[in-house]
């Protein structure tokens, strides 16, 4: 069962990333809409726009991005951030690196806090008080950017000359990668700007995934196994539901390595293992 549990993410994971990176017409085709994942929109095979390159352009010119937002928004609001967990290729990205040898560390909890400071700085206080594109803008050294357009253009025109914003996007590449192999999805945690923007939707989702106090045998491998440092065990005690915590990516590690199946899963009122909230 934690086999095919682990298969199945994965599996959405490729799935995503390809889908995702399939327009062979992007000339052709406008891309006007988002989801609230990490995937460039300069990348020459995107499908869709970046909501935080079009939530910039938007502020800039001093416009609501209405449609961003809806769009980005309701899908957090239904999925909550089951779509780190599930769709983004950052987050693949990040759950790769994390598998490769190496001394691991445990970046502290207060760290999560430092990418809204990152999305109303380099996002939006940017955009409105210095301008989108400008060097200070998030896009500018954005490692998503490295990876899907600066990386894949140095390689097929052998061009390794670091000038300018390419090298401020290949320095952040770098640093992913580096703290992505030593602390699981680092840059989930500390950097992502969408990821703070959908973290209010694990508040309103339906999906919930709540453990029975009374079957816990308290041996925290729940909380042990979880990359985005979510205190499991914690929600033991009170009847809010795990993924309430905006760090949860509903990735659903700790009901894999719960021993004692105290980790279920719900909708709305419904109960896979119980047949009630």
């Amino acid at each position: 069962m934690a086999l095919l549990l682990t298969t199945r993410r994965r599996i959405a994971q490729w799935i995503s990333l390809a889908v995702l990176n399939t327009n062979l017409f992007s000339s052709a085709v406008g891309m006007r809409y988002c989801l609230p994942v990490m995937n460039c929109e300069a990348c020459a095979v995107a499908w869709l726009g970046c909501p935080i390159g079009m939530i910039g352009r938007s502020i800039a010119f001093r416009e609501t991005p209405w449609l961003v937002l809806l769009l980005v928004l309701g899908i957090g609001a239904i999925a909550g951030r089951l779509m780190c967990g599930w769709v983004c290729p950052m987050g693949l990205l990040q759950d790769l690196l994390h598998k490769l040898p190496s001394r691991k560390w445990h970046l502290p909890r207060w760290s999560a806090g430092i990418k809204y400071g990152v999305l109303a700085v380099t996002v939006v206080g940017v955009a409105w008080y210095v301008g989108y594109g400008t060097a200070f803008f998030y896009c500018t050294f954005c490692p998503t950017a490295g990876v899907q357009v600066v990386l894949p253009i140095m390689i097929a025109d052998n061009d390794w000359l670091l000038t300018g914003a390419r090298a401020a996007k290949m320095a952040f590449v770098v640093a992913v990668i580096v703290f992505g192999v030593l602390a699981h999805r680092s840059f989930c945690k500390v950097m992502c700007p969408v990821g703070a923007l959908v973290a209010i939707g694990n508040r309103l989702t339906p999906f919930k995934l709540k453990l029975d106090r009374q079957a816990c045998v308290s041996c925290g491998k729940c909380d042990r196994s979880c990359p985005m440092n979510v205190p499991v065990m914690r929600h033991r005690e009170g009847e809010q539901p795990i993924n309430r915590h905006p760090e949860c990516v509903a990735c659903l590690k700790c009901r894999e390595v719960c021993p004692t199946h105290a980790i279920d899963v719900t909708v709305g009122c419904t109960s896979r293992r119980q047949g009630v909230c």
